[in-house]
């Protein structure tokens, strides 16, 4: 029989027309996150719808689109009403999308994150802001249901390893619209009071349970708080935008209450390997100081004290002599030095009194042979005229009294 071999078109339109044959593909409800999201300028919607597990291409054409009353955005939790087919141009299946709304449970989720990376890039959640939760606590508020099973577990809890604290229930609700109003008035209150740690606990629920601890409000109350708060909100998997910003998330509220106290059993066994090693220490120091004594009880030293007196007492003995014999030689030295600055200072005295005499001689015989009675012992006389010196002969004339010294004598005369 000769083999009859189709083209890939023909292959992709016989398996579109046969899911287009098929009902239930035809009218399907089908929930998923909206990513991949490219809408184009005619009016089409593009985008991938996926879960956890798997994806699938999708298209809303223009005439659906314009009937949706919300913008689409990636991340978005949706529920639509669509059709699925092959598109023959590339052999993959898509929906074709008639109808789409917003998943309540899938918007809640898209606003959650969205609050939370803005809170954590203003650094809310970092770790540089968290407050050290006190090891050894007197006193603990505990926010809670009344009559929840939270708050249950959380007092047993405490009580179980540190019946020692106070500890302080403190009724709020838990759920609820605004019921975070009442949780952030009722902390502002408690963290004046001035206990040592705040627990904020409650059940697990579903997300629109939990949403209290997502608001925004709530969120920066805690973080204003002075007093280091732990919270134990839910289960495990549970997590709300105040845990990031907690000092301390207890993962169930049991947990939390188990970071806020110590437990006194593990601290009695602690106690006593402490008093073991205690007392261990204290025997082995004993010991060794009792050898110790034993050691200088038995010394020679300690039993013949004398020597030690003797050998000090030569010591000093040959300090002594050392100090007179340096005393000594220093006396003679400056003995010695005081001499030689007396030696010293005499001949210089001498020396100068002898130059001082020769200079003074020299100045008498200057003085001396410029003397006038010198010149007249030679023949020379002065002569006066009214008690003053003739310098020159037109100071004379014919019939004045002059007076001629001589050497020896002085003479009267007439000018004639």
């Amino acid at each position: 029989m000769e083999k009859k071999y189709i083209s890939v078109f023909a292959l992709n339109k016989y398996i579109k027309a046969k899911m287009d044959q098929d009902i239930s593909l035809q009218n399907i409800y089908i929930q998923g996150e909206i990513s991949n999201y490219r809408p184009h300028p005619s009016g089409h919607l593009y985008f991938t719808l996926k879960d956890e597990n798997s994806k699938v291409g999708a298209v809303m054409f223009s005439s659906y689109a314009k009937q949706l009353d919300f913008s689409i955005e990636n991340g978005m939790q949706v529920l639509m009403k669509a059709s699925v087919s092959v598109y023959e141009k590339t052999g993959q299946y898509q929906l074709y999308v008639h109808t789409m709304q917003e998943d309540g449970i899938g918007n809640l989720y898209l606003k959650y994150e969205k609050l939370k990376q803005s809170l954590e890039k203003e650094g809310l959640f970092d770790v540089c802001h968290k407050k050290e939760i006190v090891h050894f606590p007197k006193s603990i508020a505990v926010l809670s249901a009344k009559q929840g099973a939270a708050v249950q577990d959380v007092i047993k809890t405490i009580r179980l390893r540190f019946p020692f604290v106070n500890t302080v229930v403190f009724p709020v609700p838990v759920q609820g619209d605004k019921a975070y109003l009442k949780i952030i008035e009722t902390l502002k209150q408690v963290d004046k009071i001035g206990f040592d740690t705040i627990i904020l606990a409650r059940g697990g629920g579903s997300i629109e349970d939990l949403w209290n601890f997502n608001e925004e409000a709530l969120v920066r109350c805690i973080f204003d708080l002075k007093t280091p708060l732990i919270t134990g909100i839910g289960h495990e998997t549970d997590f709300t935008i105040c845990d990031f910003v907690s000092d301390y998330r207890g993962v169930t509220p049991t947990a939390a209450a188990i970071k806020a106290t110590p437990d006194q059993v593990e601290l009695r066994k602690h106690l006593i390997l402490l008093t073991n090693q205690l007392t261990y220490k204290m025997k082995s120091y004993l010991s060794f100081q009792q050898k110790q004594l034993n050691h200088l009880q038995n010394s020679y030293y300690l039993k013949n004290p004398e020597y030690i007196y003797s050998n000090e007492l030569l010591r000093l003995i040959h300090l002594q002599d050392q100090l007179s014999y340096q005393f000594q030689i220093f006396q003679i030295k400056v003995d010695q030095d005081l001499k030689n600055y007396q030696r010293s200072l005499k001949d210089k005295i001498d020396s100068k009194v002898s130059l001082h005499c020769q200079q003074y001689q020299l100045l008498i015989s200057k003085l001396d042979s410029l003397s006038p009675l010198k010149v007249m012992q030679r023949g020379y006389t002065l002569i006066k005229k009214d008690d003053c010196i003739v310098k020159n002969g037109s100071y004379l004339n014919k019939g004045d009294i002059v007076h001629i010294i001589f050497n020896d004598e002085e003479k009267e005369a007439e000018i004639k």
